[in-house]
């Protein structure tokens, strides 16, 4: 089979001979909850806007919002909604039907400057659009960890750029440089994997005050191939598979992808397929099979929704991760999903996981969802309750309840997620190292745990007017440990084929157990469209089974900081 490597001048080309499509959303932004707030508390999902593959494009965002709006004038929405969806209308206004101005006007704008409540400099002829605005946020941190103290800091600045040209070419842009300081837990798994958590390798460690300085890009450029039904969209950002909190196959934890997704939508059915270039384990301490010889490795998936009605959505993904001496495999540009027949045509010993998922508006204001995977399967063993190795899969399963008992603005999540041992792991073919598991820059590519654990959180958010939001959230899990140079299943870049003690008896916790529990509280106040102030506070504890060599610890840290055009940075993804 013939090897390609992919070529972004190719298809930045023909994008260029298409018809527009929009740019996407930030996938840490608000955009995707309020579209499933908004949807849950109608009853109906959107026919031509599906949530599964995250993030959201800009025009079918708009054009939800603007549907949302004219619905506010027959049923009503509170007027924090209506301040929300104005907001995400006006961030994405460019993509407004007819003409593209959808942003709203400035009561104040300082001269040629925030003349659009969102944008610092702004300008709409209908063929040429772009928009310009600063990405700024300071943070400080006091972090107290088995009553040592210390204080931390969070430093960004940078530039977002917005634009379109007629109905071919949509572009979004963000850089930024960022000073970052990171509470302790997730500077132990830094330096425990050798890689700095949703950030990409180009950064700069200081040993001496254990800070980093990196530069974050992110952006896509779109284009629609058949207008309204095919379009194209190539970056590099972070991509979510999912419709829960977390997402078990692909999630923003690791670091932003370099991706080629071409979407498909045709009456009430979305189709992805998604080309993704991730970064290959590299140099993980005390783990010789990370020193890669290539430095990236590839992905492809498909990802099928379907609206079976108003209130039900279902769907059927695939992911396959792959190497081929730093080239994509052509086989895997097979646009049908389902690969295990192209996998085996190939002769190849790639990794490769099915799933699938659904969601229910089970009454208005409740949403239930949930998927399951399959990494590796035999129904004989499965059935026969064995513990078998090679069963691999992984179940989420979670509920949103919004204006929960009457209280509007008030919408609680509650989830549980599990994954057996050994799911995603891969092996050595001989090569010195791992090509297909599921990891990207030393960490998972999905749930910031990987494999082999169960997990409950519960999230509260309340909104009592239109610039206040109130959170807190809850999370506890129990996950394996290897000890003793056995592989027990729990980390992704080990070979599952060597070092395991045993094929049968393999628990959901397999080996000794690491308890956590954590809960936070976070206060944000809109001082500004996209400028906002933060306080807030985070607990918890990690407990280890006597068997581990690790100390029980506590740990808390208080936060507080101004941010514009930019997401709060998220210390309690682990």
């Amino acid at each position: 089979m013939k090897r390609i490597v992919l070529c972004p001048v190719f298809l930045l080309l023909t994008a260029g001979l298409a018809h527009a499509q929009s740019a996407y959303e930030e996938i840490d932004g608000d955009a995707c909850e309020l579209v499933n707030r908004l949807t849950t508390l109608s009853g109906a999902f959107p026919e031509d806007l599906h949530t599964t593959v995250q993030p959201l494009d800009k025009k079918s965002v708009a054009g939800f919002m603007e549907q949302a709006a004219q619905y506010n004038t027959r049923k009503g929405w509170t007027q924090t909604d209506n301040a929300n969806i104005g907001l995400a209308l006006s961030n994405a206004g460019e993509w407004a039907t007819p003409d593209g101005f959808g942003a709203i006007d400035s009561r104040r704008p300082a001269g040629p400057f925030y003349r659009k409540i969102t944008d610092l400099a702004y300008y709409n002829n209908r063929d040429f659009f772009i928009s310009a605005n600063p990405v700024l946020g300071i943070q400080g941190i006091y972090e107290n960890v088995a009553e040592q103290t210390d204080f931390k800091y969070n430093l960004a600045a940078g530039a977002k750029i917005r634009a379109k040209y007629k109905h071919y070419i949509g572009l979004d842009l963000n850089v930024r440089y960022i000073q970052e300081q990171p509470v302790s837990y997730y500077q132990a798994m830094n330096l425990g994997r050798n890689t700095l958590i949703g950030a990409p390798r180009n950064y700069h460690y200081n040993s001496a005050n254990q800070s980093y300085g990196y530069v974050l890009p992110s952006g896509n450029i779109s284009a629609s191939l058949v207008k309204d039904y095919i379009s194209v969209n190539l970056g590099y950002d972070y991509f979510k598979l999912g419709d829960g909190y977390r997402g078990l196959v692909l999630s923003d934890f690791s670091a932003p992808i370099a991706y080629a997704n071409i979407r498909t939508k045709v009456w009430k059915l979305q189709y992805d397929n998604l080309y993704l270039r991730l970064n290959a384990d590299s140099d993980i301490p005390g783990n010789p099979l990370s020193n890669a010889q290539a430095n990236y490795k590839f992905a492809t998936a498909h990802q099928l929704s379907v609206n079976l009605s108003k209130w039900l959505n279902i769907g059927a993904y695939e992911m396959v991760v792959f190497n081929r001496n730093n080239g994509f495999e052509m086989g895997y540009l097979n646009p049908v999903i389902f690969y295990r027949a192209v996998e085996r045509g190939l002769g190849s010993p790639d990794k490769v996981t099915i799933g699938i998922n659904a969601k229910a508006i089970a009454t208005k204001g409740l949403r239930l969802y949930g998927q399951f995977l399959l990494n590796e399967f035999t129904a004989k063993e499965f059935f026969a309750g064995n513990g078998y190795m090679h069963n691999k899969w992984g179940a989420q399963l979670g509920l949103n309840y919004y204006d929960a008992f009457t209280i509007h603005n008030l919408d609680l999540q509650l989830e549980g997620n599990v994954v057996r041992p050994y799911t995603f792991q891969h092996i050595d073919r001989g090569a010195g190292y791992l090509a297909a598991n599921f990891t990207n820059n030393n960490l998972p590519l999905g749930h910031p745990l990987g494999a082999g654990f169960r997990e409950a959180l519960f999230i509260a958010t309340y909104r009592p007017n239109k610039r206040i939001t109130l959170e807190a959230k809850a999370m506890f899990y129990q996950h394996g440990v290897d000890t003793g140079g056995l592989n027990l299943g729990n980390d992704l870049s080990k070979d599952y084929s060597k070092n395991y003690p045993y094929d049968h008896g393999v628990k959901m916790i397999n080996g000794p157990k690491l308890t956590r529990l954590l809960g936070s509280l976070h206060a944000s106040y809109l001082i500004a469209p996209n400028l906002f102030f933060d306080l807030g506070g985070v607990y918890g504890n990690f407990t280890y089974d006597a068997a581990l060599s690790e100390n029980n610890s506590s740990h808390y840290h208080i936060f507080s900081g101004i941010r514009l055009n930019l997401a709060q940075r998220d210390y309690t993804k682990i």
